[in-house]
Formats: C-alpha cells, sequence, structure tokens
C-alpha cells in the first residue's frame, strides 16, 4: 500500500504526517507525527490549536469525548477494587492475629506482602507482555479479574496459613498484576495532554474505598468471621451495617481522604503549563518529586514522632497521605522526563513500579527490626516507633536530597553547554 505524506506547519518547524510504524490493535491511536528538529523536551504535540490544519483521523478524540470519559470512570471502580481491599489488609491481620487458628503467627504480614508485591516486581515483564501482545489486553482484564476473584473466594475456604498465603496473597496478587498493566496502557492511549490528571483521579479511588473499606472490613469479620467476608469483598457487595470507632479504622479514613486530594492535586499540577522566561513550559516535575517526600518527611519527624494526642497523629496522616500518595501519580511525568520516546513510557514506568516492590519487600524486615517492645510515652515514638520514626524521615529526607544535587547537576551541565559559568543559567 503507498505511503501518503503530508507536511503542515508547527510552530516554525515542519511536521510530516505518516502512519506510524508500531504494533496496534483495532482501536488504534492516530497517526504519528516526526518533529525534526524537536522544539523542546516535552513537546506538545497533540494541541488541536498549534496546528495551522487539522487532520481528520476518524478515531475518537484523545482527552475529551464519551470514550475517553467512560474508559476512565472503567479504570477509576477497578483501580479502587485492585488497591481498596490490599491496603486495608491491616484489618485482616489484627483479626488473624488475635483469632485461631492464626492467632500468634508472627508471618501474617507475609499475606499482605504478597498482595502488592507481585504487581510491583512483576511490572518489567506486565509490560513487555502488554506491548508485545497488545491485542489481548482486554482478555488480560477480564483474566486477571477473574484470578484475583477466585482467589478471594478461595481464602474464605481457607483452613490453614499455608492455604490462606497461597489465595488472599499469591492468586490474589497475580490477578492484580496481570490486570493492572493493560489498564495503565490503555491510559496512554485515550489521555495526552490531561495524562497527569487522569492518573490523579484513578489514584484516588484507592483513596475513597479507603474511606468505607476499613469500617465495613472490621465490622463483616467481627460478625461474620473471615470467611464471609472475604466472600462479600470477592463480589464487591459490602454491607453497610455499622461503622467501628476504633482509632486505627478513623485514621485510615482520614489517610484515604488525604489520599484522594494530594492524589488528583499533584496529577492536576503536573500537567499545568507556567510561563517561563520566553517559554510556555510544564511545571518542572523535579519540584514536584521534590515536595512530595520533603513534606512527608517533615511531617513524620514534626507530627508522628512527637504525637502524643489524637490530634496530632490525625494532622500527620493528613499531611503524609496528601504528600506521599502524590508521588506515584508523578511517575508518568517522571517516565518522559527520563526518556523522550512516548512508547518506552510504558516500560520506564514498569522500572519505577519495580523499585518501589523492591523497597516493599525490604522494609519489612527493617521495620520489624527496628521495632521495639518498649514503649513509654515520655520517649520519641512512645519508644516503641522510635526507629521506625527516624528510618522513615531520614530515607524521604534523603529522596528529596537527590532531587535537589539532580537539579543542580543539571544547572551545572546545561551552562557547560553553553560554555557559561554556574551563575544563572536557567534550569
Amino acid at each position: 500500500m503507498a505511503t501518503i505524506t503530508k507536511t503542515v506547519e508547527f510552530g516554525q518547524y515542519p511536521l510530516q504526517v505518516r502512519p506510524a510504524p508500531v504494533r496496534v490493535r483495532s482501536t488504534k491511536r492516530p497517526e504519528g507525527i516526526v518533529l525534526a528538529p524537536p522544539p523542546s523536551r516535552e513537546p506538545s504535540l497533540q494541541s488541536s490549536d498549534q496546528y495551522s490544519e487539522k487532520i481528520d483521523t476518524g478515531l475518537p478524540p484523545v482527552d475529551r469525548g464519551i470514550g475517553a470519559w467512560k474508559f476512565l470512570f472503567a479504570a477509576f471502580m477497578i483501580e479502587g477494587f485492585i488497591f481498596g481491599f490490599p491496603i486495608n489488609y491491616g484489618v485482616f491481620q489484627s483479626y488473624y492475629s488475635t483469632h485461631p487458628p492464626y492467632a500468634g503467627n508472627n508471618n501474617l504480614s507475609t499475606i499482605g506482602t504478597f498482595g502488592t508485591c507481585f504487581y510491583y516486581l512483576g511490572a518489567p515483564i506486565a509490560t513487555y507482555l502488554v506491548r508485545r501482545y497488545q491485542r489481548w489486553q482486554q482478555w488480560a482484564i477480564y483474566i486477571g479479574f477473574t484470578i484475583s476473584i477466585i482467589g478471594l473466594f478461595a481464602a474464605g475456604s481457607a483452613k490453614d496459613f499455608g492455604s490462606l498465603v497461597a489465595t488472599q496473597g499469591l492468586a490474589f496478587g497475580i490477578g492484580i498484576l496481570i490486570m493492572y498493566y493493560p489498564i495503565f496502557n490503555l491510559l496512554n492511549e485515550w489521555f495526552i495532554e490531561r495524562r497527569g490528571l487522569a492518573l490523579g483521579v484513578i489514584c484516588a479511588s484507592t483513596g475513597i474505598t479507603g474511606l468505607f473499606y476499613p469500617f465495613v472490613l472490621e465490622v463483616l469479620l467481627n460478625r461474620y468471621g473471615p470467611a464471609t467476608t472475604l466472600r462479600v469483598s470477592a463480589i464487591a457487595l459490602l454491607l453497610l451495617c455499622g461503622m467501628s470507632s476504633t482509632i486505627g479504622a478513623l485514621l485510615l479514613v482520614v489517610y484515604s481522604f488525604a489520599q484522594i486530594l494530594g492524589q488528583m492535586a499533584f496529577g492536576y499540577v503536573s500537567d499545568l503549563r507556567i510561563k517561563r522566561f520566553w517559554m510556555n513550559e510544564r511545571v518542572p516535575v523535579e519540584i514536584l518529586v521534590f515536595i512530595s517526600p520533603f513534606i512527608s518527611a517533615v511531617s513524620i519527624l514534626a507530627l508522628w514522632g512527637p504525637a502524643r494526642s489524637l490530634a496530632m497523629l490525625i494532622a500527620f496522616v493528613i499531611f503524609y497521605g496528601a504528600s506521599s500518595g502524590g508521588f506515584a501519580v508523578l511517575w508518568a511525568r517522571m517516565s518522559t522526563t527520563l526518556n523522550e520516546n512516548p512508547a518506552l513510557a510504558l516500560t520506564t514506568f514498569s522500572y519505577f513500579a519495580c523499585m518501589k516492590g523492591i523497597g516493599n519487600v525490604v522494609t519489612g524486615p527493617i521495620s520489624s527490626a527496628l521495632l521495639s517492645s518498649q514503649i513509654s510515652r515520655d520517649e520519641y515514638g512512645i519508644g516503641k516507633f522510635k526507629g521506625i520514626v527516624a528510618f522513615s524521615g531520614a530515607a524521604m529526607l534523603g529522596s528529596a536530597a537527590v532531587m535537589v544535587f539532580w537539579g543542580i547537576g543539571k544547572r551545572v551541565i546545561r551552562c557547560m553547554r553553553r560554555k557559561g559559568e554556574f551563575c544563572g543559567c536557567p534550569a
């Protein structure tokens, strides 16, 4: 078939429009645009008001339209199911640790770890398969969802710890891994200019489910036991028959609400464009990546450590939830900053997820080692949590410091390339 080439104007640079040489599904995105030379690091090629001539592709529009919003709503609901349950595994762990046959078992946290670590550690493999077999994306979502549902149902019949790990932990975690990355890949197809906001909305769903999940799960566990609770959770028919007033559940709800606000706020700000010198560009992602761990560190060291009242704990979970919850939303912008090829954004995202998975696995034993058996209200972190508070705060400060040195390094390199001195070149 003959290739049709067409030239349109994009500012002062000519654009050559031709079919993109990539593997696509039946709902493929518009044809690729080759820009030479690139006017900036992250050119906004999709803004229709910058074209001197609009191109009608006959495909559903990105960033707007009923198709994009239907996808966003569906992804919002699925994300709430995916992480709403394992994030609140602490309610199950508290019940298991005080009721037979698992009372006194020191390895109960393994179930919750398996529920999330597969999603992170398996990210590079999952993203490769998604890109290699894009036509099977929707089937992967169905299969992963089914595996997770079967895992929860089977967990309701578990009679020993090994069976519980295999069902509520392994099966549920593998199902999450299979269904999540096709959803993220579809997000990159449906949203371009508003991708950060869309990701923030999707991530906020876990916070919304966190507003009621702890209360509902606690009530169901206390009234009907884990078997019924797991089966009810598997079909998402939550029986709102009362609310517990325990402090732990209250703090989880406040944290979830703060996480919603933080995720949507960071996603919105990451898409903003500002006047910077002579250019109209997005808010530098390095600034946002610095703000998130820095505020988290301050809240840990200044609020959690010296907390002696419920009010201080609530203040801590608000600031920490809003700042730390927004970090994962920035992965999309970070991916495009590190790799200018949009086609590789999903691969870069998977590396971030894999590193987070390693952190999830490693920090479990570290936290157990730092946890003290002595409780003293006069000590920092009431004694028992002093080591964990110090370690967490130092880790967050270290993350923020990395971004400071990253920004200084970029500034020095840019000045050197311009044969200037470190004296005021824009970062």
